[in-house]
């Protein structure tokens, strides 16, 4: 194991604990992960079908095409790497991918619905198209796998899809990036939810939309201010 593997399974392993910790995954803590090896088309990618106790040895070493090169894999992630391979083909500045099962997000996946967006933090997340909605394949089939494909090809400005009947999909720059676009989007669905009682949640205005990236990169480019 080179030491960059070994430090890219690290940060897998702390990205899924946090999301573990902070309650953005399902109550069985089900979920996978994934990591691009940099200047590569491998990933490595969680072996086993829990966030819990994970080791950097339950990570397995594969190609974008599903061929195990290092490691072993069980059943049941064996049937979703093109899912995650899907996200590295279509966006190929993504560094790392995560799946879960998260309450709010997943509420909508049960409900055929995507999700606006309401929420600001979307929009500081570059995820102004929203999260849209991936219809429904059996888990990791050429189906499911074509239905992510073109959830992203509807929503550029996106950072994660809904998987149908499913879950949620979430990616960025590398792990930690990816489980705060999971975070992100857990939260949004779960003020979206609560907004329902009130007349439900409005998306911002499309001007709105560039006006607050605007801003967001105005004060980027300001770096930190020092008295």
């Amino acid at each position: 194991m080179g030491l960059n593997h070994a430090a890219l399974r690290h940060a897998v392993i702390e990205s899924a604990s946090f999301l573990v910790r902070i309650g953005a995954v399902s109550m069985s803590h089900h979920g996978n992960f994934s990591v691009r090896v940099p200047g590569t088309d491998t990933i490595l990618l969680t072996a086993t079908s829990s966030f819990d106790n994970l080791k950097a040895e339950n990570l397995a070493l594969l190609d974008l095409d599903g061929k195990l090169i290092e490691g072993e894999i069980n059943p049941t992630n064996a049937e979703i790497v093109h899912m995650h391979a899907i996200v590295y083909k279509e966006r190929p500045e993504t560094g790392a991918v995560v799946h879960t099962h998260s309450t709010y997000a997943t509420s909508f996946a049960l409900a055929s619905r995507s999700l606006g967006c309401s929420y600001e933090a979307l929009v500081r997340q570059d995820m102004t198209d929203g999260i849209p909605l991936a219809k429904y394949g059996p888990r990791g089939s050429a189906e499911s796998v074509t239905n992510i494909a073109e959830a992203l090809s509807k929503a550029k400005n996106t950072k994660a899809v809904l998987l149908e009947n499913h879950g949620v999909l979430a990616f960025g720059a590398d792990p930690a990036a990816a489980a705060r676009a999971n975070l992100i989007v857990e939260e949004a669905a779960q003020m979206a939810i609560f907004a329902e009682v009130l007349g439900g949640a409005k998306n911002i205005p499309p001007e709105m939309l560039k006006a607050t990236v605007g801003r967001r990169d105005e004060f980027t480019r300001a770096g930190t201010r020092q008295a």
